[in-house]
């Protein structure tokens, strides 16, 4: 049996491949050819041209998903996006954007979970504590971290990195927004943490730190969550857009209650369940929704909330290899982080949180 532990892995450079084009100009280039380790893209501080814009943060683990009685392998995930994500050429718009590409989106490794497929206590909050560390070591420097689970565990850890990198400033902290599609609230109860959660947890931590609970939930499907949770959610405020609604409502209507909860909040954490997307599109998950949303709406929701320039933390989540369909999974995964890269990179220049209101 293997020893049941928590490490940071390396990153994986053998998993960056794709097509060379020797006999195009060179712009014809993909994301394989200028990732680099986030540590190695810190060092070259002298050369502002290189400096890290968007590290990729993989939390390899299930032990959430384990615990909420849900199919495993979203552990598998981190590094099988990374390589869909890295074989995608890299635009026009943004190569113009940068003199050079070399180490403007970095590789952060992975915090992995070594659980044996068992439940173990205290595991996964070493996990999630470990994790959260490596987030604000990426916001530290000024880089915005996107967190590629794994179980949707990881948003608590996500939002702890965040919580502790705009704690530790001088100034007073940010109104932290927290928007995540996903056909699931994620607010249950439970003897102990799981991929169900993580925003029951953010809820109370908040509450504890008086500190108000800002939470838009998109895509939530009334068949995919209890009575008992509509009844939390209505409790703690939270802001439902339905997976009906996403359907049925022009996106006007749509784009106008985003914005509307965007509007007071300084800080945006933005949390993607994969999950959240129809079953046809997103095959490789735990929970495959019957209903879901399209790829397109995801993508406009997701554009809408990066270009407010608000967003400091990112992750995504519930992706698990061992039930894909030929692939279909990992390449909309691949595209989705594609879409978000692109939108961060073409939005203005990165800068420190702000952190006074």
């Amino acid at each position: 049996m293997t020893p049941h532990n928590v490490y940071h892995q390396a990153p994986d450079f053998k998993a960056y491949a794709g097509r060379a084009e020797p006999f195009e100009n060179g712009k014809a280039c993909y994301w394989y050819q200028h990732i680099q380790a986030f540590d190695d893209a810190l060092n070259q501080k002298n050369n502002q041209t290189n400096q890290p814009k968007i590290a990729l943060l993989g939390f390899a683990c299930d032990q959430g998903v384990n615990r909420n009685q849900g199919r495993i392998g979203a552990k598998h995930a981190p590094d099988a996006i990374k390589s869909s994500f890295a074989k995608l050429p890299i635009s026009y718009q943004t190569q113009q954007n940068f003199q050079s590409m070399a180490g403007i989106v970095t590789d952060a490794g992975n915090v992995v979970c070594d659980d044996d497929d068992t439940i173990c206590p205290n595991l996964l909050e070493i996990a999630q504590q470990d994790y959260a560390d490596k987030i604000s070591t990426v916001l530290n420097a000024n880089a915005l971290p996107i967190g590629l689970g794994g179980g949707h565990e990881i948003a608590w850890g996500s939002f702890l990195g965040l919580w502790q990198h705009m704690a530790s400033a001088p100034t007073p902290l940010a109104n932290i927004g927290i928007i995540n599609l996903d056909a699931h609230f994620d607010l249950r109860q439970d003897q102990y943490a799981t991929s169900g959660t993580p925003f029951r947890q953010i809820a109370e931590h908040l509450d504890i730190k008086e500190q108000p609970f800002h939470y838009l939930c998109v895509g939530i499907s009334q068949f995919s969550n209890t009575a008992s949770l509509y009844e939390r959610a209505c409790d703690l405020g939270v802001s439902v857009i339905g997976d009906d609604d996403c359907h049925r409502l022009d996106w006007q209507a749509i784009e106008q209650k985003i914005l509307a909860f965007i509007a007071p909040l300084d800080v945006i954490y933005l949390t993607i369940d994969m999950d959240c997307l129809a079953g046809s599109v997103m095959p490789a998950v735990s929970a495959v929704a019957a209903k879901g949303l399209s790829l397109d709406f995801v993508e406009r929701c997701v554009l809408l909330i990066i270009n407010t320039g608000k967003v400091k933390v990112i992750d995504m989540a519930e992706v698990s290899p061992k039930y894909d369909i030929d692939g279909r999974g990992l390449k909309v995964a691949g595209r989705l982080l594609a879409v978000m890269v692109e939108a961060v990179l073409s939005s203005s220049p990165f800068k420190s949180l702000p952190l006074s209101r």
